[in-house]
């Protein structure tokens, strides 16, 4: 009985966030109203303040939710790569930006909340939803400072890499869910090629030579084994 109970409160608190993540999308926060969210999922106001404590807290836990959703899916990806192989950079980018637009598809509304009125509530949420943001730059940053200490890159700022990346995937991410001017498919394979097209204007001595050699292996395959 309880556990049904829960999974109730649980399908209540899913409906609420959807209703709100639409409205918010449509509305602004500031125009949106705990009321018109009631109305929209067909509850009372009793039942909208069991789960939230007001409009404001409503939109922080979504906001930190989603991002948190996100940010976990992408770090989940962060595994050791044989970053002197191009076959593996290419493969741990490919499996980054389909896990990112696989979450893009699950929660559209989540993230089109968050692109168009995450800033401007008010200044504590505002750092809040800036320390995401700039964790997603870092993530990527930590990647590019590891393969600057393990001589692949040399001469690029990691962070500025980072930032650089992040925000070319969010723009193309709202292009996805709003303007729909390129497939899911085109966004990534263009995002891929370059990204290692950047990577690679900072390899080392050491990193083209291992390029050239990946190269010259897949052109001129050894004999099989036998």
């Amino acid at each position: 009985m309880a556990r049904t109970s829960e999974k109730r409160r649980e399908e209540t608190r899913d409906r609420i966030i959807m209703a709100a993540c639409e409205l918010f999308s449509k509305h602004g926060y500031h125009n949106t109203q705990v009321m018109d969210i009631v109305k929209a999922v067909g509850m009372s106001a009793g039942t909208f303040y069991n789960h939230f404590k007001d409009k404001r807290d409503l939109f922080e836990q979504i906001t930190l939710e989603s991002l948190e959703g996100l940010r976990v899916t992408v770090r989940s990806l962060r595994e050791p790569v044989d970053i002197w192989s191009p076959e593996s950079r290419f493969k741990i980018l490919q499996d980054t930006f389909n896990a990112i637009f696989d979450y893009v598809d699950a929660n559209p509304q989540q993230i089109l909340m968050l692109l168009r009125v995450s800033f401007g509530v008010d200044e504590k949420l505002d750092g809040s939803v800036w320390d995401y943001f700039k964790g997603f730059a870092q993530d990527a940053g930590e990647d590019i400072q590891r393969w600057i200490d393990e001589g692949v890159l040399e001469g690029v700022d990691p962070m500025l890499f980072g930032t650089a990346v992040s925000g070319m995937v969010l723009q193309l991410i709202h292009n996805y869910l709003v303007e729909k001017s390129f497939r899911r498919e085109d966004i990534v394979a263009n995002l891929i090629k370059m990204i290692l097209a950047m990577f690679e204007a900072y390899l080392t001595e050491d990193g083209r030579k291992a390029v050239d050699m990946n190269l010259l292996k897949s052109q001129y395959p050894g004999p099989a084994a036998t």
